[in-house]
């Protein structure tokens, strides 16, 4: 098994709030609205991995991955609840309908860890793939999306994504011990990063609607060149879903222990660690 480095559950003392600029990032309301609905996905999407991470945790006998897991469900957990701060500012600035989303979006999670627990983890080690390209690409072209960030919203990006390279493994860990199966691996991947796309889609599309810029071509001609071209977000996630088809496939061949050492380095201060370092 490839080894990660360890897992570090943290409390953030910094967050978004009321001062918070509606246009965060260069006052572009099309890139600030896609990071928006990526993270109002999170408060649901988080509750749906550790629930389907913990349905099989009883499965699982290594005590090394045991701990892995009890750190992966901690900050999976303090993720939820950050996000769940920013999705209060967004209905507080005028997103009601965001509250609509993430019931429904509750409701399918809900039913998929009930009936379908084993496929529930596949697109959890699918998803959680997806989020660590996410971070990957946050962390390494931090002038293109970090630093042009305010510095609240820049904070909160770059703990999360060091979380998420941190734990990128657990979930396929976890799946791997258990019986999990390349097929349905595959599968899962193949209905999951379409699905997601979708759903920041329709999130986006309503945030810059609210607003009255959803065909404001203006908006869209520099923004997309923002998701889709060279080096663009979206390019980089469907691009680097790709080794996730190869049967040799570890989510630690992605190495970020660089970049988690300059986030510790820069921000010693502003998050506390709440528990032990959990040595993977």
């Amino acid at each position: 098994m490839v080894r990660a480095r360890d897992i570090v559950v943290r409390k953030i003392t910094r967050r978004p709030n009321s001062e918070t600029p509606k246009y965060w990032i260069d006052d572009s309301a099309f890139e600030t609205h896609f990071f928006n609905a990526l993270s109002t996905t999170f408060p649901v999407g988080e509750r749906f991995f550790i629930q389907a991470v913990r349905g099989y945790a009883d499965r699982v006998t290594d005590p090394e991955l045991k701990s892995q897991v009890e750190a992966f469900t901690k900050q999976e957990g303090q993720h939820s609840r950050e996000h769940d701060s920013h999705v209060e500012l967004l209905v507080a600035q005028g997103y009601p309908a965001i509250d609509k989303f993430n019931e429904f979006a509750h409701s399918a999670t809900r039913w998929f860890t009930q009936k379908m627990p084993r496929y529930s983890l596949a697109m959890t080690t699918a998803v959680e793939h997806l989020t660590a390209i996410v971070a990957d690409e946050l962390m390494t072209n931090e002038a293109r999306y970090l630093g042009r960030m305010s510095p609240e919203m820049g904070f909160m990006w770059h703990w999360h994504a060091v979380e998420e390279a941190e734990h990128k493994a657990v979930a396929f860990d976890v799946y791997q011990a258990t019986g999990g199966d390349y097929p349905m691996r595959v599968l899962a991947m193949l209905q999951t990063l379409p699905a997601f796309m979708v759903e920041i889609f329709f999130r986006h599309s309503y945030l810059l609607w609210q607003d009255g810029r959803l065909f404001d071509l203006n908006e869209w001609r520099r923004g997309f060149p923002f998701l889709w071209s060279r080096g663009g977000l979206l390019r980089s996630l469907v691009r680097g879903s790709g080794v996730y088809f190869r049967r040799d496939f570890h989510p630690s061949q992605m190495d970020n222990k660089d970049q988690i050492a300059l986030f510790e380095q820069r921000y010693p201060d502003a998050y506390n660690e709440i528990e032990e370092k959990v040595n993977v």
